[in-house]
C-alpha cells in the first residue's frame, strides 16, 4: 500500500492518516513517523526495505518528503520511483504533504501511477461558504448536535475555514447543549473567533522581545481553550507568509505580492508586509525552526504541551 495525502487542510489529512495507521498502541503494527530533514535517498531505501521486528505490518509515514523530492536537483532521488515500486509487500508507505503538490512532476511520475492519492484543501473563494456549511452539517452528527442555519452561519463567520477550530467548537457545544438545538445566541456565548489581529500582535511582541505582552497574549489563547498545536499552526502560517513576502519584496508591486500570497484581507496583508519589511528573514526562519523543534519535542515525549505553552515565548 502506498498513499499520498496532500493539501493545506491539515485536519482532514491527519484524520484520514489516523484511519490508515490505527492506534499507536496497536502491538500488531509498527508505525514510524519520518521528517524530511532526516531522510536522504539511501536512508529512505533502507527504511522502506527493512522488515518489521514487532509484527506483520510496518507503516512508514513521511511528512513533506515529496515536496523535497520534486524540488531536488536532477541527480538526487533518481531511484525514488523504483524504491517505492519494489518495496516489500508488508511495508506500507504514507506520504503527508502540507500543501498541494505538482502531480505532473516527472520526478514522481511512476510513483503517482501506483499511489492512492487524496487531496484535501481548505475551501476558499466562490462557493467556499457552502462547502464549510456542508462540512459542519456532516460533522455535527459525530457529536449528536443540531445547529440552526443561523448558528452555522455565525460559526463560519467567527471561525472561517479552519476545520480543526470548527471541530473543537462543535465538541465544546456538544457538552454545552447536548440535547437541545444550538442557536445563534449559543454560538455568541460559547465561541470566540480566532482573530488574525491577536496572532499578528503575538508575532510583533515576540520579535520585539516584549515578554510581558507576549505572555499576556499566550495566556489569552490558553484561556480560550487553544492547544499548543493550534497556536503553533496559526503562528507558523503567518511566519511562512511573512517569509514568502520577504522573498517577493523589491521587484514586485504590493498588489502582485498580495495576489501571490493569496491573502484576500487588506488588513492582514498590510500586517504581513509591514512585518516582512521590519524583521530579518533569518529571524523569521529561526522562529519557524524553533516551532518545529518544540512540536517534535512534544511528539517525542521530551516536553508536555502544557510546559511548552507556558514557556513558548521564551523558547522562541
Amino acid at each position: 500500500m502506498i498513499k499520498l495525502i496532500h493539501g493545506d487542510d491539515e485536519f482532514s489529512s491527519k484524520e484520514l492518516l489516523g484511519e490508515f495507521t490505527g492506534k499507536g498502541t496497536d502491538l500488531e503494527t509498527d508505525v514510524n513517523f519520518l521528517y524530511p530533514n532526516n531522510v536522504s535517498e539511501p536512508i529512505f531505501s533502507e527504511l522502506v526495505n527493512t522488515m518489521s521486528l514487532f509484527g506483520d505490518k510496518r507503516k512508514l509515514v513521511f511528512f513533506d518528503l515529496i515536496s523535497k523530492i520534486t524540488s531536488s536537483k536532477n541527480d538526487q532521488w533518481k531511484d525514488f520511483n523504483e524504491i517505492c515500486i519494489n518495496k516489500p509487500s508488508m511495508n506500507e508507505l504514507f506520504f503527508i504533504e502540507s500543501k498541494e503538490i505538482n502531480i505532473k512532476s516527472t520526478k514522481i511520475k511512476k510513483f503517482l501511477e501506483i499511489a492512492d492519492i487524496h487531496l484535501y484543501n481548505l475551501p476558499t473563494g466562490r462557493g467556499s461558504w457552502e462547502k464549510i456549511r456542508q462540512w459542519i452539517v456532516s460533522r455535527q452528527k459525530k457529536y449528536q448536535l443540531q445547529l440552526s442555519i443561523e448558528a452555522i452561519n455565525k460559526l463560519i463567520d467567527l471561525i472561517g475555514n479552519n476545520y480543526r477550530y470548527l471541530d473543537n467548537e462543535l465538541f465544546k457545544l456538544s457538552n454545552y447543549k447536548p440535547n437541545s438545538k444550538v442557536e445563534e445566541i449559543d454560538i455568541e456565548i460559547m465561541v470566540t473567533g480566532i482573530k488574525e489581529t491577536s496572532i499578528f500582535e503575538l508575532i510583533d511582541a515576540i520579535l520585539e522581545k516584549d515578554l510581558s505582552k507576549s505572555d499576556q497574549l499566550i495566556n489569552e489563547f490558553i484561556n480560550k481553550g487553544q492547544s499548543f498545536f493550534s497556536v503553533e499552526q496559526m503562528l507558523s502560517r503567518q511566519i511562512r507568509l511573512i517569509i514568502m513576502a520577504q522573498d517577493l519584496l523589491g521587484s514586485n508591486k504590493s498588489q502582485i505580492i498580495q495576489n501571490k500570497l493569496q491573502v484576500k484581507s487588506n488588513f492582514a496583508f498590510n500586517k504581513i508586509l509591514n512585518q516582512a519589511q521590519n524583521f530579518s528573514n533569518k529571524r523569521m526562519k529561526d522562529m519557524l525552526k524553533n516551532l518545529l523543534n518544540l512540536d517534535l519535542g512534544i511528539k517525542n515525549g521530551n516536553k508536555t504541551e502544557k510546559e511548552v505553552m507556558k514557556q513558548l515565548v521564551h523558547l522562541l
